[in-house]
């Protein structure tokens, strides 16, 4: 009998596609750092993803499934903020250490989910889980300049992200399992939006050229990255899912020093590396050891 693919394999590889659009919409928002406020950049990131589901659902003529609408809410509430906190943290640090630190959200992300979910996973996978985690301790070290070790606001707001972040995760993996992903995104947009606009209005800047076309950017890159993670989590789990993210820091970290020139230290290079590492410890399946059928004998 042909054995059949492992059942993760689809989402990890969607998952790691969405992880190259997210690193580099990451670069294109540090290009609008000291031009376009964090939260404006946000709110108008959110404001794209709305027009785009609102087109979709006119044009197939499908309605969101808003059955799970607590979930939903929860979605949109913890992915709103993760991408404030997220975003201000690329404004003060740089679009590296801010991802990095973003994207330690697997570790919890897999607390939230055997809290809430009930999954379980495997000692390889919470070892790829610490050691992405570890990795982000060493990017935030690495980006460090002041004699007092004092963490920057921006490093507190990337912790934050992740955290936050984490929650924004379990919840869409919870609703994958019969929520299609564009409702999905679209209460993500929609919540979000209404969580950034208040913030974003009285910092407003007029917007014309260059910046304009980086924020039109910023909110197509994050509707191929969402729609492409929201899709691929309804093929794995909530902790190997989060896990495969960790490969935007990675991408992120290179755009950044061939794109914006940012500094890589060799503390910083071996964090990078640690999260690279524990990607590839958190989506190794451990083979299943099938149980002998007892003999008549027996």
């Amino acid at each position: 009998m042909t054995s059949q693919p492992p059942k993760n394999f689809n989402g990890v590889a969607i998952i790691a596609v969405s992880s190259v659009f997210f690193g580099v919409m990451a670069v294109t928002t540090r290009l609008l750092a000291g031009i376009v406020p964090a939260a404006q950049i946000v709110t108008i990131r959110f404001a794209v993803g709305s027009l785009a589901c609102a087109a979709y659902f006119v044009i197939s003529g499908a309605r969101p499934n808003l059955k799970q609408w607590r979930f939903l809410l929860m979605r949109g509430a913890f992915g709103g903020l993760a991408v404030l906190t997220y975003f201000f943290a690329i404004e003060r640090l740089g679009a590296a250490p801010a991802t990095v630190l973003n994207y330690s959200s697997p570790i919890y992300a897999a607390f939230f989910a055997a809290w809430f979910l009930g999954e379980r996973s495997s000692w390889l996978k919470r070892l790829g889980l610490l050691m992405a985690t570890a990795g982000s301790v060493l990017v935030t070290f690495s980006s460090v300049t002041s004699a007092s070790f004092v963490p920057d606001i921006g490093a507190i707001s990337g912790f934050a992200s992740a955290i936050i972040g984490g929650a924004a995760l379990t919840s869409m993996r919870k609703l994958r399992n019969d929520t299609d992903a564009v409702t999905i995104f679209f209460a993500f947009c929609v919540i979000g939006g209404v969580l950034s606009a208040p913030l974003a209005v009285p910092v407003w800047v007029p917007l014309s050229g260059r910046a304009l076309w980086l924020c039109l950017a910023v909110g197509g890159l994050s509707i191929g990255a969402q729609l492409l993670l929201t899709w691929g989590m309804g093929f794995t789990t909530a902790t190997a899912g989060s896990a495969t993210t960790q490969l935007v820091p990675a991408v992120a970290w290179v755009l950044s020093i061939i794109v914006l020139a940012e500094p890589l230290s060799s503390l910083g290079a071996m964090g990078a590396t640690c999260c690279v590492v524990g990607v590839l410890l958190g989506v190794v399946r451990l083979p299943v050891v099938e149980p002998a059928l007892p003999t008549e004998a027996e």
